[in-house]
C-alpha cells in the first residue's frame, strides 16, 4: 500500500488536479494499492505557520515510506526552491520555506535536497502543487531516491519557538487556530499558577466538558500543545484573538 498525504491551502477543486496527476503518472501501479489522505486543504490562505502545524500534528501516525506533500507556497513563482526531505522513513515534498521542517524534524534527523528541473512540458507560475510537487511525488513512489532529484541543500526552518516567562506571567503565540476557535499556542505546559487572558480567569482542566459552558479553560490539546478554548464556543471570537497573536498570560 502506497500512502501520499496533502497539505494544503488551496480549497475544494485543485487537490484533485494533483492527485490526478499522481495517478496518471503511476498508471501502472493498481489504484486500489494508492491511499490518498487530506491532512487538510482549509490552511488559511498563504499562512506557512499553520501548515507546518497541520503537517507536524499529523506525520508522526503514518508509517515509514509515506510520502507528504504540502503546500502553503506564497513565493511561488520566484526563486525559492523545491525540496525532497526524507527523515525517520517518510517523504516530504514541498516549497523551501519552512513548511516542511517541523513534521520532519519530529521524525528525526532530516535530509533535504532542491529539487532540481522541471517534471512536465509546460510548468505554470501559479501552481507548481501540480506540475512540480505532484510530479515529483510519483517518483518518489515509482522508487525514486530522494538524492536523484538534486544535490543536498540547507533547507530554510521554521520554529515555533517556546513561550517566554514575563514579570506577570508568560508571552506566547498562537501558532494555530482550528475550526472550532481553540487557539493552540507554543506552550508544552500549563503554567502552575491560575492565569488570566484579557482580565479574564482560565479554567485549567484535562478535557473541555469539565468547564461550564462558555467557560474559558486552558488544556494541554491532543497534539501536545497547550490550547485555550471556550467550552462549546469559540475562543478566537470571544478573546479576538487570531493566529500568529502573541498573547499575554498573566498571574492570578
Amino acid at each position: 500500500m502506497l500512502i501520499i498525504t496533502l497539505t494544503t491551502d488551496f480549497g475544494s477543486f485543485y487537490p484533485a488536479q494533483m492527485k490526478g496527476v499522481i495517478l496518471s503518472r503511476l498508471k501502472e501501479k493498481p489504484v486500489e494499492n494508492i491511499v490518498f489522505v487530506d491532512i487538510a486543504h482549509d490552511i488559511p490562505p498563504q499562512d506557512v505557520r499553520a501548515g507546518a502545524f497541520a503537517l507536524l500534528s499529523s506525520a508522526r501516525y503514518f508509517p515509514a515510506g509515506t510520502i507528504h506533500v504540502a503546500v502553503v507556497d506564497p513565493g511561488v513563482g520566484t526563486e525559492r526552491r523545491g525540496l525532497v526531505v526524507e527523515s525517520g522513513g517518510q517523504f516530504f515534498v514541498g516549497p523551501d520555506n519552512g513548511l516542511l521542517m517541523p513534521a520532519a524534524r519530529m521524525l528525526g534527523t532530516p535530509l533535504a535536497y532542491k529539487i532540481a528541473g522541471l517534471f512536465v512540458a509546460t510548468t505554470s507560475n501559479t501552481f507548481h502543487g501540480r506540475d512540480i510537487f505532484a510530479p515529483v511525488a510519483s517518483l518518489l513512489a515509482a522508487g525514486s531516491s530522494p538524492a536523484s532529484f538534486g544535490s543536498r541543500v540547507r533547507p530554510k526552518d521554521l520554529a515555533f519557538e517556546e513561550a517566554r516567562k514575563t514579570e506577570k506571567g508568560f508571552s506566547a503565540t498562537v501558532i494555530y487556530v482550528d475550526r472550532f476557535g481553540n487557539l493552540i499556542l507554543n506552550m508544552r505546559k500549563i503554567p502552575t499558577f491560575e492565569i488570566s487572558l484579557k482580565g479574564i480567569k482560565l479554567k485549567k482542566v484535562k478535557t473541555y466538558a469539565m468547564a461550564r459552558r462558555i467557560e474559558p479553560l486552558i488544556t494541554i490539546g491532543s497534539h501536545g500543545y497547550a490550547e485555550i478554548a471556550v467550552n462549546q464556543g469559540s475562543a478566537a471570537e470571544a478573546f479576538r484573538i487570531n493566529a500568529g497573536d502573541r498573547i499575554d498570560l498573566e498571574e492570578i
